[in-house]
């Protein structure tokens, strides 16, 4: 077993980020952080139990379902995820008058589900039994939307006092992925009661249907608080109207709607609702963690005798709190990979070379195979592999075995295959580049300092994504240190012998990721080609400037920007759209495909 690390010698200069909280729109397609402490309960803490919240039922309502990215369409697939057998059953309610039985059958024979999560447990029937407003601490994928759906919509078809037409249920979600995700599970406990209908408000879709919608008749209205915001604030004041007799409010990720910057849109749409000592209506705020601007936000929305339930161990949460943690800013992203090996150098000096087990986390697949390719030929480090989602399943399992057995290793992943893996012993993480919001942050952390060992966290970023780093992790204590650049030269040198093919994947999953982020960084589509030209040459150590698939450059929404060049679309493979395979490399062909079929011309 390995011995805990002392506590490292260099000197800390603590730093918390002071930048403005963004006060864009609800549609920004930029970071989605969450807050940060989690906050002491009134009530007992059941054991956490992941259960995915996603029902993906078939639409019972009128309501057509927006234009969907492809995570949206990920999101509604059903998981399995078992859940404990010594909590209540939905059964139980209905025993105690708590549920209709049509929305008891719904729940057991449609979608199957007997027994509560902890989360449902531990909310639900106080809920449903005393009519209380709640403030609940529960992360994401625990049956949480259940637990504030379930209430409501019995509220809704046992006790109505509504005006036929009028808006029931509010839901506030700080993105239009989560808002449609909440939607489609409404739909699927309504499958039964098709007479209810469910309006989603959210950017990207045509305002004018989405108000016809509403004012047609709408018993659950969901949304993000620009759009609502949109709708309230109209001059003929008819969407406004069809609130007010409002019966359930709820805030759903409270913190981070608070986090994108969303206080000022919430008390603006709290001005168009009824008074709430005048019309009692329930409130109920979802978080996953409760520091004192969530609190705030409460006394807003929450009656002052509202009950706090929490959901969540002691000290899950608190990995960022209590783990050294150091901020290193690179002056360009050709500077990243020097700036990582240099930092990796250091840690590893200061652990030993028999422990220092490492995840290094990158934005996209393409740049852990970038920044695997240049690490394993460097010098005395520890064997360094790579993870990610473009990988066969086999080949997953068997790199995920070796790292898990190994003692000094490095791993490269990205988000989506190391989420919900856990590594026994590693004693660094490593982010490089900004990960998708202060969640996504957090989470990476906690692989490291796991079953009360210790762990040390890097966040390497570029001047350019500083606002990460002072806003979004305002409230995380960074040590700052200067980057070791002293490798600049030997990197960029083995970066030149690398397949071109290397090169415009690496290009194109950078130009993807970061197109998402131009309004943080303050960049716009010229600036992003011209950044990512120069990461190319001087980063990637590309001979010229990759050429992108013409599609590609349409799909990106980059066409007609200068500075990039335009290859022909790859022939077409002959065996059908979508699927695993398709067109995603720079050149066309499968995600598997091999390098040599796929140089530049």
């Amino acid at each position: 077993m390995q011995e805990p690390r002392a506590p490292s010698s260099r000197p800390r200069r603590g730093k918390r980020g002071n930048g403005k909280r963004r006060q864009d729109d609800d549609e920004s397609q930029g970071p989605r952080p969450n807050a940060k402490s989690p906050r002491s309960s009134t009530r007992d803490r059941p054991s956490q139990n992941r259960r995915n919240d996603n029902m993906g039922q078939p639409s019972t309502s009128s309501t057509p379902n927006p234009p969907q990215d492809v995570s949206s369409v990920a999101s509604k697939a059903a998981l399995s995820i078992p859940v404990p057998m010594d909590t209540p059953t939905f059964a139980e309610l209905a025993k105690d008058n708590l549920i209709n039985s049509v929305l008891l059958q719904t729940i057991a024979e449609d979608l199957k589900f007997n027994h509560m999560t902890p989360v449902q447990a531990a909310t639900i029937r106080p809920l449903l039994e005393d009519r209380c407003d709640v403030l609940a601490q529960a992360k994401t994928g625990t049956g949480k939307t259940v637990a504030f759906l379930l209430p409501a919509i019995q509220k809704m078809i046992s006790k109505r006092e509504s005006p036929k037409g009028h808006v029931s249920l509010l839901v506030i979600s700080p993105t239009r992925e989560l808002a449609m995700q909440i939607a489609d599970e409404a739909r699927s406990l309504l499958q039964r009661l098709k007479q209810f209908k469910i309006c989603i408000a959210i950017g990207g879709t045509n305002k004018n249907a989405e108000e016809k919608r509403i004012l047609a008749g709408c018993d659950i209205l969901i949304g993000t608080p620009g759009r609502l915001y949109d709708h309230l604030s109209g001059e003929d004041g008819q969407v406004a109207s069809k609130l007010q007799s409002l019966e359930t409010l709820v805030l759903d990720e409270a913190d981070r709607l608070l986090d994108m910057g969303f206080l000022d849109s919430l008390k603006k749409i709290m001005r168009y609702l009824p008074d709430k000592t005048a019309k009692k209506r329930q409130g109920m705020l979802f978080s996953a963690t409760v520091p004192g601007h969530v609190e705030k936000v409460a006394q807003l929305v929450l009656s002052k005798d509202y009950k706090s339930i929490s959901t969540i161990a002691e000290g899950e949460l608190n990995t960022h709190e209590r783990v050294p943690q150091q901020l290193i800013v690179v002056p360009t992203f050709s500077d990243m990979a020097a700036g990582l090996l240099g930092a990796l150098r250091q840690e590893l000096a200061a652990a030993g070379p028999d422990a220092f087990k490492v995840i290094i986390f990158a934005p996209t697949a393409r740049l852990v195979d970038f920044y695997t390719e240049i690490l394993q030929v460097i010098q005395n480090l520890p064997p360094v592999v790579a993870l990610h989602a473009r990988m066969t399943q086999s080949k997953r399992s068997k790199i995920t075995d070796e790292f898990r057995q190994g003692q000094s290793c490095i791993l490269i992943a990205t988000d989506v295959i190391a989420r919900g893996m856990d590594f026994p012993s590693v004693t660094n993480v490593f982010q490089v580049g900004i990960p998708a919001d202060k969640e996504s942050y957090v989470h990476r952390l906690g692989r490291t300092a796991r079953a009360g060992a210790e762990g040390r966290g890097t966040f390497i970023i570029t001047s350019h994504e500083t606002f990460f780093s002072k806003w979004i992790l305002k409230n995380i204590v960074f040590e700052e240190t200067v980057p070791d650049l002293s490798s600049h030269r030997e990197v960029l040198q083995i970066a030149e012998r690398l397949d071109p093919d290397t090169h415009a994947k690496a290009y194109q999953g950078w130009l993807g990721f970061y197109k998402s982020y131009l309004k943080p960084m303050g960049w716009d589509n010229a600036r992003l080609v011209a950044e990512a030209n120069e990461f190319a040459l001087k980063g990637l150590g590309a001979a010229e400037v990759p050429a992108l698939q013409k599609s590609t450059v349409g799909k990106m929404g980059l066409k007609g920007v200068r500075g990039l060049v335009i290859g022909p679309d790859a022939p077409k493979q002959g065996r059908g759209g979508g699927g695993a395979g398709g067109n995603r490399g720079p050149n066309g062909g499968n995600a598997q495909g091999s390098q040599q079929n796929r140089r530049r011309g």
